[in-house]
């Protein structure tokens, strides 16, 4: 009866251990009190239209990579109902070539990752994007979205078309990726600033302290805001609901 009794001791304790971590790092949302980002419509909209020239006429994107994660990793509470995440490089299409937003990854990475699935031609549209574009920005220094740029079989010529801010090469560096040790120039940005017609780069420090969200306004009206990994899931925007402790810088 005592081996049992110390059994059973040792087991409460071990479940209420594991149901401690799974709520500090799945379910608990962080430090309450703190007020939501706000973002200035109004003010994105001028800053859209502060550079003269004609604006994207549209948005298109490819998918390197998918795999199956706990909603919860995304969006805290959120339980550990399977969703889709995916590896999502943007296109905005303008006159001079287009604008790259985030990248993706390499084969490698994405299997280092547990991606499983992943498109070859989806990288090489991607890696033909870089060679037409004009500019080529990234929400954040992560390899899942700065890894292909590193990598593009002819770096040295497309990496000065990379807008990358001083914390984001930092990030960067800390890849310790040869070629990022290549990119041989910075520029440091506004809170908000155009970047192109149209093209809006929004600093918003949470996710990676050098984190941006890209704002898009068409020549259409038609307006997109590309959050990175601030916003994966609905939760994270409608509900302002951040990411797990899990997965969060």
């Amino acid at each position: 009866m005592q081996a049992v009794s110390r059994f059973s001791k040792v087991l409460i304790v071990l479940l209420i251990s594991l149901g401690l971590a799974y709520y500090w790092l799945l379910v608990n949302a962080g430090p309450g009190g703190i007020a939501a980002r706000q973002i200035d419509l109004p003010a994105l909209r001028a800053e859209a239209d502060s550079l003269s020239g004609k604006r994207p006429t549209g948005i298109t994107f490819a998918v390197l990579a998918t795999r199956s994660i706990p909603s919860a990793s995304l969006a805290a509470g959120t339980g550990l109902r399977q969703v889709t995440e995916g590896i999502v490089a943007w296109q905005i299409a303008t006159p001079k070539g287009g604008i790259v937003v985030d990248t993706g990854l390499s084969p490698a990475d994405a299997e280092a990752m547990g991606y499983s699935d992943y498109d070859p031609a989806a990288m090489r549209k991607v890696d033909s994007w870089m060679g037409a574009a004009e500019q080529i920005l990234f929400t954040h220094s992560h390899i899942d979205h700065v890894g292909r740029f590193l990598d593009h079989p002819e770096f040295d010529a497309i990496s000065p078309k990379a807008l990358v801010t001083s914390g984001m090469l930092g990030g960067i560096n800390a890849l310790w990726r040869e070629n990022g040790s290549h990119i041989a120039k910075t520029r440091n940005l506004a809170p908000i600033e155009a970047v192109a017609p149209g093209v809006v780069v929004i600093q918003t420090p949470g996710h990676t302290p050098a984190s941006q969200m890209v704002y898009v306004r068409l020549a259409s009206g038609r307006e997109y805001l590309l959050t990175g990994d601030t916003a994966s899931l609905a939760a994270n925007f409608e509900n302002g609901t951040p990411r797990s402790r899990l997965v969060a810088d």
